[in-house]
């Protein structure tokens, strides 16, 4: 937590740091992991659920 509350490291220059290059490349892949999964959804809805069918006899109830 003390972490995320501190400034960024700040050069020598006044300016902050660069982000190197790995982070942005999994801060892109990230971005394109979570639209290609809002792609899919939209394409192929899955509806998570219980089926629950109604019996043909009144007596054979599921309580």
């Amino acid at each position: 937590m003390i972490a995320l509350l501190s400034k960024p490291k700040v050069s020598q220059a006044g300016r902050r740091t660069r982000m190197p290059f790995r982070h942005k490349l999994m801060l892109v892949l990230a971005c394109e992991i979570v639209l290609v999964g809002f792609n899919q959804a939209g394409r192929n809805p899955h509806h998570v659920g219980i089926l629950i069918e109604v019996p043909d006899q009144a007596h054979h109830v599921v309580t």
